[in-house]
């Protein structure tokens, strides 16, 4: 795994030192080498690197094509480059390692045709010599980050936010209508950024820009394209449903999960598996166990004094698999000592609670590995949170209520809530009793600040355009809206961020086999009766980790790596929020309405309300903005 980062300025001297500087501020992202290359025209760019395939100076970056026409830097994995190397018609190669294979396939095949062809994650810029164009690519889910804009007139781009501050004249501007996506969802979903002007590179899209684009006002949001759009995808398959046996499906998905695995095992360093204890990432570990000649170093956290607490469904899962496995207890004190700098690791406001946690197992498994795989992804695909079922039957139930008295009990209970201080539930209760579809409804029990306008001084209306165009699809099954859009925003914006900023600020790489296409599509297409049965969800994963494990080892209620918020700030973290939320502090930013953040945080203190989730955002928002 590794960092890029690219500039390009007119009329300027060398900028190799400018390009030295970010990539010092990428350095976490790849301790092993870096690398910079300077063009003629304007255009420079950069490359840290964490050496996983082929450790020798033949993997160093930027690269040069074997024709001399392109130069590119690489940020992941293509797994399948093995494959590939056997497809092309020019097999010289220097070396061993994947960027070889993609670096050939681009100038063999075309930039969009070999993106296509690429099972893996990652983010890549390449430099055309002949056509004088810069491309930037981005996986199909959004694995890897890739951040690109303007900056006076300077064009850049960056594996993290905090490579563009090296820039001399790089002056960030909040965002306000990215401030509030974060405080209803707790991150920014793409192709948004917290600075205006910057933009994150949706998932399974590329750019292409001349150099008259980089260098004038070129709309770049509208110069994007999709080389694979998940609303294309997810709709045909959910509209042409797999038609076999469940026991089909089933040994269809064990091929695909094992498969895929085993090209995720692929590197020439060690390798582990985070290991929570609950279906997905023990499925993960039996896999990898399955095919591995010794034993797998599984990690895994608990908390002191906490009812979340879950290390011993791990421990037992991995003695049963015959792993190594490690594991690490988490204090208050713990979650004190890491808080307080959380923020500048995650560039953006980000309030996951369950950051912590991961930062922490990703910190365990690099003493003893260099790449991990873990079970994201498989909630999403799956049919496996909680709220889905809850929302689904609030649905249904709103379903049989007069539209007319729906929208009256609504209009009421919001404006009762405006001449409220905070009115966070009649809000919530309003938009989900007046929602007009399934989404809608969802939307309030996802968002932690309904309608979070209220609660800045300076608001712009955050846009919901994901919302919009999944709403607007024509699914055969209400289940089916939501976890598309979870997988459109949730799965990239949240978990994937989570674990990316996590793992490596550590110098971990961290590979997630749920998320392979080709798992995704086919679990797209499988009927909701395979997903969900006698109200659980994954049905047909729970089949699958059962001819692995005993049942009676994984059929518990799982929480993942989560946190003991509400604990964590009646305790050890009650003075550093203290702190973050004085009412001078506040004052001063001028961001937010004083009187509401105070009461907030008055009527937890006094447990008059829970809003330990509330608090938490506003918390790592404040923990950001003190950082920045």
């Amino acid at each position: 795994m590794c960092g890029i980062n690219g500039l390009f300025r007119l009329r300027t001297s060398s900028m190799a030192n400018i390009i030295q500087t970010m990539n010092v501020a990428l350095n976490h992202r790849g301790p092993d080498d870096n690398g910079v290359w300077e063009s003629e025209l304007g255009l420079a760019m950069g490359h840290t690197r964490l050496a996983i395939q082929d450790l020798s100076h033949d993997g160093h970056q930027p690269m040069h094509s074997a024709c001399h026409r392109y130069v590119m830097v690489f940020n992941g994995e293509v797994y399948n480059f093995e494959e590939i190397r056997q497809s092309l018609s020019q097999k010289y190669f220097r070396g061993h390692s994947d960027s070889e294979v993609i670096l050939s396939a681009i100038a063999e095949f075309g930039l969009e045709r070999a993106l296509r062809k690429f099972n893996g994650m990652f983010a890549l810029a390449i430099w055309d010599k002949q056509q004088k164009t810069l491309s930037l690519a981005r996986d199909r889910v959004g694995k890897k980050p890739l951040y690109f804009g303007r900056s006076n007139s300077n064009f850049c781009f960056s594996s993290e936010l905090k490579a563009l501050k090296a820039i001399p004249d790089f002056q960030p501007k909040l965002d306000m209508q990215a401030l509030g996506q974060y405080m209803r969802f707790n991150y920014i979903p793409a192709p948004y950024s917290i600075y205006e002007g910057i933009y994150k590179l949706e998932p399974g899209s590329f750019v292409t820009l001349t150099i008259e684009e980089l260098s004038s006002k070129t709309n770049l949001l509208e110069k994007c394209q999709k080389y694979w759009s998940a609303l294309d995808v997810a709709q045909h398959h959910f509209t042409h449903p797999f038609t076999g046996s469940l026991e089909d499906a089933q040994s269809h998905l064990t091929d695909l999960l094992e498969d895929s695995t085993r090209l995720r095992m692929i590197s020439d360093v060690p390798f582990g598996v985070l290991l929570s204890g609950g279906i997905d990432s023990s499925l993960v570990a039996s896999m990898m166990q399955k095919q591995s000649s010794f034993p797998v170093n599984s990690f895994s956290i608990g908390f002191s004094n906490s009812d979340k607490d879950e290390a011993h469904l791990a421990k037992n899962i991995a003695s049963y698999l015959g792993t190594s496995h490690n594991e690490l207890y988490v204090s208050g004190q713990d979650a004190l000592n890491l808080v307080p700098d959380i923020g500048k690791y995650y560039d953006e406001p980000f309030a996951d609670s369950s950051q912590i946690p991961t930062f922490i197992v990703s910190k365990l498994a690099r003493s003893k590995v260099t790449v991990a795989l873990s079970g994201d992804g498989g909630d999403e695909l799956f049919y496996g949170y909680n709220r889905y079922f809850r929302n689904i039957n609030n649905w249904q139930t709103s379903q049989k209520v007069p539209d007319i008295l729906k929208r009256i009990v609504s209009s009421q209970l919001y404006r009762y809530g405006t001449k409220q201080k905070l009115g966070l539930a009649a809000s919530k209760y309003a938009n989900e009793i007046g929602a007009t579809n399934v989404l809608e409804m969802y939307m309030s029990r996802i968002c932690k600040w309904v309608t979070p306008e209220r609660l800045m001084l300076n608001p712009k209306i955050p846009a919901q355009h994901k919302l919009l165009e999944v709403s607007a699809l024509n699914l055969p099954h209400p289940e089916q809206y939501l976890m598309l859009y979870d997988y459109l925003t949730y799965l990239c914006d949240d978990i994937l961020v989570k674990t990316d900023r996590a793992s490596m600020a550590n110098s971990l790489e961290l590979r997630s086999p749920l998320l392979d296409h080709r798992i995704t599509e086919f679990a797209w297409s499988l009927p909701m009766s395979m997903k969900y049965q006698e109200s659980k969800g994954k049905h047909i994963l729970r089949r699958v980790l059962d001819a692995h494990i005993p049942n009676s080892l994984t059929n518990n209620p799982k929480h993942g790596f989560g946190a003991p918020v509400k604990s964590w700030l009646n305790g050890p973290l009650n003075d550093w929020a203290e702190d973050l939320l004085a009412k001078d502090k506040l004052e001063q930013q001028g961001i937010f309405n004083c009187e509401k953040v105070t009461s907030l945080w008055s009527d937890f203190k006094h447990k008059k309300k829970k809003y330990h989730t509330q608090l938490w955002n506003m918390l790592m928002f404040q923990s950001w903005y003190q950082n920045q």
